[in-house]
């Protein structure tokens, strides 16, 4: 039986792309309507903010977008107010596991596995998720960078004590500043840190390059999770990379490594994350 589960969280663990598709959809659609700013001015200040923070759902993006602080100076919060809430009625409605992933988390729970999630995205944002996903009791250890810088009014903003905001049972560690995947690095120095060694470990991730390639470089047993793969839902991906934080560069390689062929996993999970069990040996 192998002893330690390396995830992926975003398109392994929930679908991130269709829960950020649908939220900054409804956000936009309701800032577009208020402002009645042109659609290609706002996806463009938008874009320019998420490459400034490194992250493609930056929660402040409507109070600092250039043209909204000529429209409404400090009054901008005010105005975007039904703006937030759609994107916080969208959040609630499709924040949600995928199927079997909690069933399996546990089975690996109780067979005496160690789960460690490993994420790009910021420590902001994924904490929220965990929280709110129940992750934070099934979920060992947490790898992310840290956050980006938040503006002064976020924690005033914030409804409830700081302590609140804290994982209760995950331990939240991260990963070296402006290192990011596919690093065969990083991931040895995690397995290393928990204690194990490489013939002890799986690696499940949705994305070719990113999860399968860095597990093979690292000689890590690599599980591609198929049913996580989102590129080929057009409409989502599209606006993605319109807004995107990712270079043109690193959408090139993305694509590069999409090709038949390109990077061969050597499990892949076509429909669930709870087919993990066997491949760990439970």
């Amino acid at each position: 039986m192998k002893k330690l589960l390396i995830t992926d969280v975003d398109n392994t663990l929930f679908d991130w792309q269709k829960l950020w598709y649908e939220c900054f959809s409804a956000m936009s659609k309701t800032a577009i309507e208020i402002s009645g700013i042109e659609e290609d001015e706002f996806y463009s200040e938008c874009s320019k903010l998420h490459q400034k923070y490194g992250t493609s759902e930056y929660a402040f993006v409507l109070t600092e977008l250039p043209s909204f602080k000529r429209m409404y100076g400090e009054r901008v919060l005010e105005a975007m107010q039904p703006a937030i809430d759609s994107f916080r009625k969208a959040r609630s409605e499709n924040l949600h596991l995928y199927p079997g992933v909690e069933g399996a988390l546990d089975r690996l729970r109780d067979a005496g596995v160690t789960i460690a999630a490993f994420t790009e995205s910021k420590a902001f944002y994924t904490n929220y998720r965990f929280r709110k996903l129940g992750l934070d009791q099934k979920v060992d250890y947490l790898y992310s960078p840290v956050d980006h810088d938040l503006p002064r009014e976020a924690s005033s903003i914030r409804k409830y004590s700081p302590e609140n905001y804290l994982l209760k049972s995950t331990e939240h560690r991260f990963t070296p500043d402006g290192e990011y995947k596919p690093n065969p690095h990083i991931l040895l120095s995690i397995i290393e840190e928990l204690g194990f060694n490489t013939e002890d470990t799986v690696y499940i991730g949705d994305n070719l390059l990113k999860d399968v390639f860095m597990a093979q470089q690292a000689n890590v047993t690599d599980v591609y999770a198929a049913y996580g793969a989102a590129q080929h839902r057009a409409e989502e991906y599209d606006l993605l990379k319109k807004v995107t934080h990712w270079t043109p560069e690193m959408v090139e390689r993305e694509q590069a490594a999409l090709k038949p062929g390109a990077i061969n996993p050597s499990h892949t999970l076509s429909t669930t994350f709870s087919d993990i069990l066997e491949i760990m040996g439970i």
